[in-house]
């Protein structure tokens, strides 16, 4: 019997964290560039920054990222613009429609190089741009600032800044030909800007790692019928059979009236559910709370 009661208490310690593990979904916006005619040339460094850290978020297991595709195709139909500013409306409106938990902005704020010391030709220090042949100390610096918003209440999660610097002496390189070495071309990751650029996005991106653990666990409703339900968190989720949680319907906005952003929302329980069976891409659970939509959310209760 002891032996029993042991093997029963090792598979509760086992399935707990299974349960709680499944992948966050989420979209990551492209970086808004507010270090324009800072980079003399690097073409595109938002969409390239954006793509790094969609790969280090992937990568990480954490995390299951929309594609770029859809994610462009909801915000042109939600008329939403490329400055990376999101309301809670919007933010609640692209999760219903995207089926994400967790929305990432971003803009750069620094991105360039400047020579510290001045040979032949005319560089004057300024960033990225110049050219002549000589020794001297090139300097990379790039800086960016994140936010990770919840869809379901609109509240910023979490806010990080990432700052990247990588130096180079000794080395002549004629910098007008710099930007040629773009994102995603071989040889990129081997210049001092884009080492600089690789240490920003290690720098914002394993916070949002490490906070994975702590989120809990949410999903979207698709579908009600009768005590059943459809949630859009399957097998590629890592969702589980046996999942409690409660269901809820989003309240009012809190706006913080000196800058304008949401700081959540009060929420009204519903009731509970549980999921019975899992496929591919979605579940379904079972609840008995009355009067339950697609315009309401699940999240798991601590």
């Amino acid at each position: 019997m002891k032996k029993l009661v042991m093997v029963l208490i090792a598979l509760a310690v086992a399935v707990s964290p299974a349960l709680a593990g499944n992948k966050k979904r989420i979209a990551v916006m492209d970086f808004e560039d507010k270090a324009q005619g800072q980079h003399g040339g690097w073409h595109n460094p938002g969409k390239g920054m954006t793509d790094m850290l969609v790969t280090a978020l992937t990568k990480s297991g954490k995390y299951s990222v929309i594609e770029r595709e859809a994610l462009e195709k909801v915000m042109k139909e939600q008329q939403i613009g490329a400055t990376g500013i999101i309301s809670a409306q919007t933010a609640a409106k692209m999760g219903q429609v995207l089926g994400i938990q967790y929305i990432v902005t971003g803009s750069i704020t620094e991105f360039g190089i400047k020579q510290s010391k001045l040979g032949v030709g005319n560089l004057g220090g300024l960033f990225g741009v110049g050219g002549g042949v000589d020794t001297r100390t090139n300097t990379a610096k790039v800086a960016c600032d994140i936010r990770m918003i919840d869809t379901s209440t609109g509240e910023i999660l979490k806010a990080e800044k990432g700052e990247g610097e990588e130096s180079s002496t000794g080395v002549s390189v004629d910098l007008s030909i710099a930007p040629s070495v773009d994102f995603g071309k071989d040889g990129f990751d081997d210049t001092v800007i884009g080492k600089a650029v690789r240490k920003t996005i290690e720098s914002v991106s394993r916070p949002l790692i490490e906070m994975a653990e702590n989120f809990p666990w949410s999903a979207r409703i698709m579908k009600v019928e009768g005590k059943k339900m459809w949630l859009n968190s399957g097998k590629k989720d890592e969702e589980k059979e046996g999942r409690n949680f409660g269901i809820f319907r989003k309240g009012e906005d809190l706006i913080d009236p000196e800058t304008g952003i949401s700081l959540g929302s009060s929420d009204t329980k519903l009731g509970t559910g549980r999921i019975v069976k899992v496929e591919e891409k979605y579940s379904i659970a079972e609840t008995d709370a009355k009067g339950v939509t697609k315009e309401d959310y699940v999240k798991e209760e601590r």
